[in-house]
């Protein structure tokens, strides 16, 4: 393999990491419930 091929497959590897755990991150980020203004207690069980 060239050495550009290695450094384009390297590259994508990191970006899809990167991706993957900012997606992570965000989704456990998030509140259970419904956000309010229905008057529930907002928490999952």
């Amino acid at each position: 393999m060239s050495p550009e091929f290695q450094t384009a497959i390297a590259l994508g590897l990191v970006v899809a990491s990167a991706v993957f755990f900012v997606t992570r991150w965000l989704r456990a980020r998030k509140k259970p419930g419904c956000g309010g203004g229905c008057s529930c207690s907002g928490k999952k069980l």
